[in-house]
């Protein structure tokens, strides 16, 4: 059914476009990008990414400087979202996805400017062991099997706050075989003096 729904729209935007005007036939086509996506990485809803990160973009330098006490704050940031709903491309306190919510901890905590996408993210930073994870560490992970697609940050044993597509920014667990069997990597952008 979502196949032909889908192929029907694809029809009806390409006959739009062959008698559509000049003007509008741009406009169309940007359209057009933006419905059906121009990129190659996938979120975990299946929905392709745009151009969220840029060549262009410029990043706070690693690692991060941090003090305990600012690690506390971020914490307490993180935990006090929890409950805070799931909009894909959010990355407000009014709703986020999962690397608008890594995005805001960040920038909103340590005024660091860190890759938007979670793939992009997982790129950013030194690569940890699972066994070697500190609070504040990003834990990443495969959820449709592919490329990286979802990230969190670590709290303590075991435990991540995430922003769940089903559920919003809520707690999960590495050790649960859901998260388990995805985990992908760890990265980390703090060091705490």
């Amino acid at each position: 059914m979502m196949q032909a729904e889908s192929l029907s729209h694809k029809s009806m935007l390409r006959s739009t476009l062959l008698h559509a005007p000049n003007i509008l036939r741009g406009a169309l086509l940007i359209l057009i990008a933006l419905l059906y996506g121009c990129a190659s990485s996938y979120s975990s809803q299946g929905v392709q990414y745009s151009a969220k990160n840029r060549k262009s973009d410029t990043y706070s330098p690693l690692p991060l400087i941090a003090t305990e006490a600012r690690l506390i704050d971020m914490l307490e940031n993180v935990t006090g979202l929890v409950g805070t709903q799931y909009r894909y491309g959010g990355d407000s306190e009014k709703a986020f996805d999962c690397s608008g919510f890594v995005q805001h901890i960040y920038r909103n905590t340590f005024n660091a400017k860190i890759p938007r996408t979670a793939r992009r993210q997982s790129e950013f930073g030194e690569k940890i062991s699972r066994g070697g994870l500190q609070r504040g560490d990003l834990v990443f992970f495969r959820l449709n099997g592919g490329a990286i697609d979802h990230v969190g940050i670590y709290i303590d044993n075991g435990l991540f706050v995430h922003a769940s597509s089903s559920r919003g920014v809520t707690l999960g667990n590495l050790d649960k075989p859901y998260y388990n069997k995805r985990f992908a990597r760890a990265i980390r952008l703090l060091q705490i003096r």
